[in-house]
């Protein structure tokens, strides 16, 4: 019987010869792998101009339904960015760093539920409907967003990928399907017009109901586009790293 000595080649089984199962190996972050110095700064930079930005937003433009000018938007969204590039760039994702994602569950049931639910249980919706709408639609749907895009990330997900969920959960809320299924699922009738102020800064004015579903149906190969840009390939291009895999 002839022996053989040395170390076995691995089967990809275990003793009883059950297959090898587990968590395959997460490659490394492009942020991680560049050698250009500025690269791990990229997350924290963008996140203290995002936050400085939700701050001044916040603080110093008016909480309301309507957009008096066109810069407020623009600051918002650049404040949006910030903080989605920040998660998108954050250069880590180790299975402990789950304990980050109780931060957005704190702040949701320990802020803006409680001012939301307020809102209905002291019967002020109306009087305070500019407060209303800003805890809403500038806290906690962006903030539902930023939550997605950073468990997806901490788990394991490319910048890419994270931008792409960030930036298409924004572009969703615009496209005027909520504005459309908010007279399907209330019991309403069913408006001649939709005076929206996200849409109205496009169209110049209130339009149709049938001219919002227009718009709404419009968005979708613009989600799809997005969808499909290789946003990986031109991080690494812009982090100086090969992708992982090689070329492509």
């Amino acid at each position: 019987m002839k022996v053989v000595r040395g170390t076995p080649e691995p089967s990809g089984l275990l003793d009883d010869g059950a297959p090898v199962t587990g968590h395959p190996r997460r490659s490394e972050s492009p942020v991680l792998r560049s050698e250009r110095v500025w690269a791990r700064h990229l997350w924290w930079i963008a996140l203290a101009v995002g936050g400085a930005g939700a701050a001044f937003v916040w603080l110093a433009t008016p909480h309301g339904r309507e957009i008096e000018a066109v810069w407020e938007l623009g600051v918002k969204l650049v404040a949006f960015a910030c903080l989605c590039a920040a998660i998108a760039f954050f250069p880590w994702s180790f299975p402990r760093l789950h304990w980050l994602l109780y931060v957005p569950f704190v702040f949701f049931t320990g802020y803006v539920i409680p001012r939301i639910s307020y809102f209905y249980y002291g019967d002020v919706a109306r009087a305070e409907g500019d407060s209303f709408y800003t805890h809403v639609y500038l806290l906690l749907y962006p903030g539902i967003v930023l939550t997605v895009a950073a468990a997806y990330r901490l788990g394991g997900g490319s910048p890419g990928s994270c931008l792409k969920i960030a930036v298409n959960g924004i572009v969703i809320v615009f496209s005027g399907f909520l504005d459309l299924m908010w007279f399907l699922v209330n019991p309403v009738e069913l408006p001649a017009v939709i005076d929206a102020p996200h849409i109205s800064i496009f169209t110049g004015g209130p339009i149709s109901y049938g001219a919002t579903v227009l718009f709404t149906l419009v968005h979708i190969p613009v989600i799809i586009a997005l969808g499909a840009l290789p946003l990986d390939r031109w991080i690494d291009r812009l982090l100086g790293v090969a992708p992982v895999g090689g070329p492509k």
